[in-house]
């Protein structure tokens, strides 16, 4: 798959026809922002709206797409977990959809679109080719698919397999009547053009003061050296009744004379302004540096989420559980051993604040009162405006290293 295009747009899509004009009922794949502000940060998604289902469930990819890049674009359902994954990597996963996505009375009603819907979000690029199977396809098999490789035994569960070469022996036309035309070095070769599947390794600490033609031209130019104010914001969280801040004012003042005295010979001064936030349930929480909170209790041992507030991975992690017997599940007391995702977590109990503290109990992902948070939850809901300053937050991390 090879786009330039940055609009809303879908890919395949496989519908109930009788209610496909409102993108309800199936599963799309496809771009679109993730950001309220127009077309920023596009990233890929997976939507999936089961016949019993109250509401769609969207995973999104875990970064922005490359415009003019190839990509290879997996999902799968299996009555259970509906994932996502790009250049085999699996980048998304959710479970809040079970069961058919058609009743058996609607399966004459399926229609599959590639390369937009009627509601005329039409994709703009290049697809190679698009397999459909009867069966969820495990990661190693979708490598496998990725890199091209054929498995005679898995011909069965095959449904479709289509290049595009002759479009007009199988498919209808949907915008204009016309077919997209096949572009030169796209399609029917199998090489998918240049697929690159590298994950580089952030740039952790380089910044643009790291460059020696930045530094030389800044100590040979004496305008750039004119004193000058830089304004920065610490965010400090509190509890409830104003006391037990994550960092006491005398610390956040130290630090701040220290600043400026070692900024001082560059003709710098740091403007402090401090931002307090009086909230227990954000201060009592950990902030899990490494960990994304979607992977707990996804039924694999995540080595970044074996953590005590985690549960262990919602108990992944752990090699034996212990057992519960029914008459404790959901009787008004967390009982540890059947605080687990397959006991849903004591039947509520132990994310209930009424009954337990749930800063060190509740471990359910989906749990508003769950003991750990995600960074990017964190930040999202404590940064205020960075218009005109620079945000330190401040909060207690945890970092699992492997």
């Amino acid at each position: 798959m090879l786009t330039d295009s940055l609009a809303l747009c879908f890919l395949p899509g496989l519908y109930d026809k009788c209610f496909y004009a409102s993108s309800d009922r199936g599963w799309l794949l496809g771009i679109r922002a993730v950001s309220e502000q127009g077309n920023c940060d596009p990233r890929f998604f997976f939507s999936l709206k089961t016949d019993r289902a109250h509401k769609v469930t969207s995973i999104h990819s875990n970064g922005q797409y490359l415009p003019n890049t190839w990509a290879h674009l997996a999902v799968t359902y299996d009555g259970l977990y509906m994932k996502l994954y790009v250049n085999g990597a699996q980048v998304g996963v959710s479970r809040e959809q079970s069961g058919n996505v058609f009743s058996y009375l609607t399966k004459k009603c399926k229609v599959l679109m590639v390369g937009g819907n009627a509601l005329n979000h039409n994709y703009r690029g290049a697809v190679e080719r698009v397999n459909l199977w009867r069966e969820a396809r495990g990661q190693r098999q979708i490598i496998r698919d990725m890199q091209g490789h054929e498995d005679p035994q898995d011909a069965p569960q095959l449904v479709i397999r289509e290049t595009f070469e002759h479009p007009a022996r199988k498919w209808l036309t949907v915008k204009d009547g016309s077919f997209p035309q096949q572009e030169e070095g796209v399609g029917g070769s199998g090489s998918g053009g240049s697929l690159d599947t590298t994950l580089e390794p952030p740039t952790c600490g380089q910044t643009i003061c790291d460059n020696v033609e930045v530094v030389t031209n800044y100590n040979r130019t004496w305008t750039f050296r004119k004193p000058k104010t830089m304004r920065y914001r610490v965010v400090n969280v509190w509890d409830d009744a104003g006391r037990r801040p994550t960092v006491m004012p005398h610390q956040i003042q130290l630090q701040h004379q220290d600043l400026n005295k070692a900024f001082a010979v560059y003709n710098i001064t740091w403007e402090l302004s401090v931002h307090n936030v009086t909230n227990s349930s954000l201060r009592n929480r950990l902030v899990l540096a490494n960990c994304d909170i979607s992977k707990v209790g996804d039924e694999a041992c995540d080595p970044e989420c074996n953590h005590t507030l985690t549960g262990f991975d919602a108990g992944d992690c752990k090699r034996h559980r212990s057992r519960c017997p029914e008459y404790k599940q959901g009787n008004g007391v967390c009982d540890p051993e059947c605080n687990w995702d397959n006991f849903f977590y004591d039947n509520g109990d132990c994310c209930n604040p009424n009954v337990t503290d749930v800063t060190k109990t509740c471990f359910n992902r989906s749990s508003p009162h769950r003991s750990a948070l995600c960074l990017c939850f964190y930040l999202c809901f404590m940064s205020p405006k960075r218009r005109y300053s620079l945000v330190f937050n401040f909060k207690s991390f945890s970092q699992i290293m492997n």
